[in-house]
C-alpha cells in the first residue's frame, strides 16, 4: 500500500513539474514582446528604412515604419525629413508616422511639426497637429503655431490643434484668450467646439477668463457636455456621471 502511494504521489509530482514547464514556456516575457513587435508584415525596420530611399515607395515605406510604434524612434530623422518632401502624400505619411511613433520625440521632431502646420496642404497640417498632440507635453514650444492653427480655413484643422493645446495643459495658458475667442464664433462645427471646450478644461483654473464663453457654449445641446466638464474642472469641481 505503501510503495502504490509512493508511486502515485511520484507521478503526481512529476506531471506538476510538466505542466509548470510547459505554461513558462508558453508564458512570454518582456523580450519575446519586444522581438514580436520588431517586425511589421514580417520585415524589420531596416527593410523600410531602405525602401524609404526609394521615390515610388517613400510614402508606404514611412507608414509602415509609423506602424513600429516607439519601436521606430531611431528612424525619426528619416520621418522628419519626409515633412520637408516635394511630395504631399510622403509629408501625409512623414505626419502621420512620427504620431505613431511618439512619445519617443526630440526638439526637432517638435520644430518639423510647428512648421508642417504652415503646409499648403490641409491634410498635412492637420496630421501635423494629431502628432504634437501626441508629442504633448513636449509640444509646449509649439503653442504659438497651434494657437495660429485655432483659424485655419479647415476645420479638420482647427480641431486637432485645439486637441494639442488641451494635451500641453496648464503650460498652454496663453491660450486660453484665442480658445475663448474661437468658441464664440458662429456656426463653427461641434466637433471643433467640443475639441475647444475640453481644451479649456484641460489647461484648468487657469482657463478661468474663458468661463463666460464656456457657459454660452453649454447652451448648444450638443455642445453642453463637453463646456460643462471644462467649466468643473476649471472651477476645481468633480465632474459630473451618469
Amino acid at each position: 500500500m505503501r510503495r502504490l502511494l509512493a508511486t502515485f504521489l511520484l507521478i503526481t509530482a512529476t506531471s506538476v513539474v510538466t505542466l509548470a514547464q510547459n505554461t513558462s514556456s508558453k508564458t512570454p516575457n518582456k523580450g519575446d514582446a519586444r522581438q514580436e513587435h520588431s517586425t511589421y508584415r514580417e520585415k524589420p525596420l531596416s527593410f523600410y528604412l531602405t525602401e524609404a530611399r526609394t521615390d515610388n515607395l517613400r510614402a508606404d515605406a514611412l507608414r509602415s515604419i509609423g506602424s513600429f510604434g516607439i519601436d521606430a524612434a531611431s528612424a525619426l530623422p528619416q520621418l522628419i525629413s519626409g515633412l520637408k518632401d516635394s511630395d504631399v502624400q510622403v509629408r501625409m505619411a512623414a505626419a502621420w508616422a512620427i504620431s505613431q511613433v511618439a512619445p519617443a520625440t526630440s526638439p526637432a521632431t517638435v520644430k518639423a511639426l510647428e512648421q508642417a502646420l504652415s503646409d499648403d496642404n490641409p491634410r498635412v497640417r492637420s496630421l501635423a497637429a494629431v502628432a504634437l498632440r501626441q508629442t504633448a507635453p513636449e509640444a509646449a514650444d509649439a503653442i504659438p503655431q497651434l494657437v495660429a492653427a485655432l483659424n485655419d480655413p479647415v476645420d479638420y484643422v482647427r480641431a486637432p490643434a485645439a486637441d494639442a493645446l488641451g494635451a500641453i495643459g496648464p503650460a498652454a495658458r496663453v491660450a486660453v484668450g484665442p480658445l475663448a475667442k474661437r468658441l464664440m464664433v458662429k456656426d463653427e462645427q461641434v466637433f471643433v467646439l467640443r475639441s475647444i471646450s475640453y481644451a479649456l478644461g484641460n489647461i484648468g483654473p487657469d482657463a478661468r477668463a474663458a468661463l463666460p464663453a464656456l457657459e454660452e457654449a453649454q447652451k448648444q445641446v450638443r455642445v453642453s457636455y463637453a463646456a460643462q466638464s471644462a467649466i468643473l474642472k476649471i472651477k476645481g469641481l468633480p465632474l459630473s456621471t451618469y
